[in-house]
């Protein structure tokens, strides 16, 4: 079988074109920046991620995983980690109109 040569970024771009895998994409994009976050707070700190997994009590493999992206961490975990790398997580309101836009579909989808 011969493989097919893609151009990943052209396709993304045409199926965020669906709102839900757009608001998917968006959603799992946010998620892995935050992981980047983590990895460069790490690094910048000069921190192995086995120090980092005796700080918090996660093993270092789970550590490895959450960096490679190949594991969004639960909010516990994701916890643990911002505890043991001296970090807090904050909120902050956006003044970009689309993000208000995007409440007010998934708000109005619950109701």
């Amino acid at each position: 079988m011969a493989f097919v040569k893609m151009d990943i970024k052209s396709t993304v771009e045409n199926e965020r074109k669906d709102m839900e895998f757009d608001r998917e994409y968006r959603r799992i994009k946010k998620e892995y920046a935050l992981v980047e976050q983590l990895v460069k707070a790490r690094k910048e700190k000069n921190i192995t991620q086995r120090e980092l997994a005796e700080a918090t009590g996660i093993s270092q493999q789970a550590i490895s995983r959450i960096e490679k992206e190949k594991h969004i961490p639960k909010m516990d975990t994701f916890s643990k980690v911002l505890d043991g790398l001296g970090l807090e997580l904050a909120i902050v309101k956006t003044q970009n109109p689309v993000a208000k836009e995007e409440i007010k579909t998934e708000v109005g989808m619950q109701c």
